[in-house]
């Protein structure tokens, strides 16, 4: 695999592109404080599909906003693609999410006044994108994962399964390098999710990275490492370093 481009960092490879350095999250509950995560330190590679796995409350759900931008560490640094999200504005934030990240979720989480293909083609037109050229690639990425002809079908009229397909095809249209996918299979029938999850392993063979958070390990076994919490903290690992 080549190297790529990701805005202004060129990524071999097997480069660092998500990092955890000494990183904690703390929580306020009333006058009680709570660590729902760390200290921890964590390297993700460009291109590595990895699974999160753990028990309720172990961390993992916050470990994926770290990832995505969607909250800060109380201490620590997270850096993506090499930048320090610390030290980006709130719109900078913003932008990084629309252009680089796409979540997945078990609620799938889609527009039901919007088609198919509105729905996967709204974050490049949030990001100004002409409308043409938002569909042009909302289309290649419907096409990609099997919905082509579901194109301009609402919600409603789709299955548990095409929603989910076609959640996965909006989380990575675009320039979008990194997939954060959180319980993406259980709503899902066993089939189902494991057709979903080829489609996510399918975007890591094509360069992107993928973090899966999952108590199914069936579904941990698609990735290349395979990480367990407790308590906020990783107590082993299966996969490569």
């Amino acid at each position: 695999m080549s190297e790529r481009v990701v805005g202004e960092w060129t990524l071999a490879p097997g480069s660092p592109q998500l990092v955890l350095q000494g990183v904690t999250r703390f929580y306020e509950t009333g006058a009680e404080t709570v660590r729902a995560l760390g200290p921890l330190d964590l390297r993700i590679a460009a291109g590595e599909f990895v699974a999160l796995m753990g028990p309720s409350g172990s961390g993992k759900s916050t470990a994926l906003a770290l990832f995505g931008a969607l909250d800060t560490p109380s201490e620590g640094r997270v850096l993506l693609n090499g930048r320090d999200l610390a030290g980006l504005s709130l719109d900078a934030l913003a932008a990084l999410r629309r252009r680089e990240i796409g979540f997945v979720f078990q609620e799938f989480n889609l527009l039901p006044g919007l088609t198919a293909i509105e729905n996967v083609a709204l974050p490049l037109e949030l990001d100004g994108q002409p409308l043409r050229d938002a569909r042009l690639q909302a289309a290649e990425a419907m096409e990609s994962v099997g919905m082509a002809t579901f194109a301009d079908r609402f919600p409603e009229d789709l299955s548990g399964g095409e929603q989910q397909r076609v959640a996965i095809a909006r989380a990575f249209v675009g320039p979008r390098t990194i997939l954060l996918a959180d319980e993406p299979t259980g709503a899902l029938d066993s089939v189902t999710g494991e057709v979903v999850m080829r489609l996510l392993r399918a975007q890591c063979e094509k360069g992107r990275t993928v973090v899966l958070v999952t108590h199914d390990s069936t579904h941990a076994a698609w990735a290349d490492r395979v990480l367990h919490l407790r308590d906020g903290q990783l107590v082993g690992l299966e996969g490569t370093p």
